[in-house]
């Protein structure tokens, strides 16, 4: 057999030196590979060392070259004094009116007043005819008639006793008896001071006070009702206040005392006054309540029912700033930005009151010493809408 063939068929072991140099290259390939694959490079550490930290949200950094566009200012408290103003209207002041109903069921016989008819105390408004007032009236004179008789009668048993004739048994019957009548003829009394003096089923109606009749809804023949609608309504137009409707948030800034200054534009006139009473109850509506203003003087062209407006003088301590430095974000929330140093500014939620001029009053969300940026506010927030 030729040598060749034994070579390429027999088995073949390569010199121990080159197996050991074929393991040397592998494992130094592998080494690395694997290097190459699992440790970064230079550059990227350094890069990953040195990338900015993510920006906080209502965090804003500025360049060297913006700050001259960014105007500051220290935020201080100083006393304001602020007006508010107010939709008025002339009213009577409580119990200057006075509504007058039947005392008992019937029907009107007679009128004696029109409306806007000036009356005094005691004057006489309607007639009515009431069945039951002729029977009340009869409870009345019973009621004397029987408390006479028992009254006598307790005098003869008291004579009796004193003679040695009579029973104290029956004296201090007669006695109770008496007492029982007394506060029967209070109550029928009490009962009759509703239809007032008469005979008979006549009942007069008379003016509770002085004043001028502002609605009279009876008329002759007209049927009525004992707690049935007011008939006549008389109004006392010497005792008038103003009624101001003014808003919730601006209701902290009155006082009592606080001064106001009514312009009337129907009668072309103005008067003053100060607030007397503030509403506890805020309408649903409006979100507003009613301000009560007592006037200093008054003339007789002040009528109720006029329609003006109120220029109340609120003077308060607080803080204000630059309207151009509040900004409103999505369309409700009241913003400003606040200095923390050179070049970082942060957004603070506030919440405003009244204006003061060209500045508006501040809450909450500020205080004392913080630095408010009050000129290029929008270049830190383009998102933002100016409040003016």
């Amino acid at each position: 057999m030729p040598a060749s063939c034994v070579l390429i068929c027999g088995p073949v072991r390569p010199p121990e030196r080159v197996m050991s140099r074929i393991c040397l290259v592998m494992l130094l390939s592998g080494a690395i590979g694997t290097a190459a694959c699992s440790a970064p490079s230079a550059e990227t550490a350094t890069t990953e060392r040195h990338l900015p930290p993510a920006p906080e949200d209502g965090v804003v950094q500025i360049a060297d070259a913006s700050r001259p566009f960014i105007g500051v200012e220290a935020v201080t408290s100083a006393k304001i004094s602020a007006t508010l103003s107010a939709p008025a209207r002339v009213d009577f002041k409580d119990g200057a009116v006075s509504q007058l109903g039947a005392p008992l069921d019937g029907r009107v016989v007679a009128v004696h007043v029109q409306i806007g008819q000036a009356v005094k105390k005691g004057d006489p408004l309607l007639t009515l005819d009431c069945p039951d007032a002729a029977e009340m009236r009869a409870a009345v004179e019973s009621a004397h008639a029987s408390l006479r008789e028992a009254r006598a009668a307790l005098d003869r048993q008291t004579r009796m006793l004193k003679e040695g004739v009579g029973i104290e048994r029956d004296r201090i019957a007669a006695e109770t008896r008496v007492s029982e009548l007394e506060a029967e003829l209070t109550r029928v009394l009490a009962d009759a001071d509703f239809i007032g003096k008469g005979s008979g089923t006549s009942v007069l109606l008379r003016a509770p006070i002085s004043g001028t009749v502002i609605n009279r809804r009876a008329s002759v023949g007209l049927g009525v009702q004992k707690g049935g609608d007011p008939l006549v309504e008389i109004g006392d137009s010497s005792a008038l206040w103003i009624v101001a409707d003014v808003f919730e948030r601006d209701l902290q800034f009155l006082k009592l005392g606080t001064a106001a200054h009514i312009d009337l534009p129907s009668v072309d006139m103005s008067v003053d006054g100060q607030v007397v009473s503030i509403g506890t109850v805020v309408a649903n509506g409006l979100r507003t309540a009613p301000i009560h203003i007592a006037l200093a003087s008054h003339g007789l062209s002040l009528r109720p029912g006029m329609y003006g407006r109120a220029l109340l003088q609120a003077d308060n301590s607080d803080i204000t700033v630059p309207t151009d430095a509040i900004l409103i974000k999505d369309g409700k929330e009241s913003v400003v930005y606040v200095q923390q140093d050179d070049h970082t500014f942060v957004r603070r939620d506030v919440a405003v009151g009244v204006h003061v001029g060209d500045r508006i009053q501040v809450l909450s969300g500020l205080a004392p010493g913080d630095k408010v940026v009050v000129k290029g506010a929008l270049l830190l927030d383009s998102s933002a809408e100016q409040l003016l």
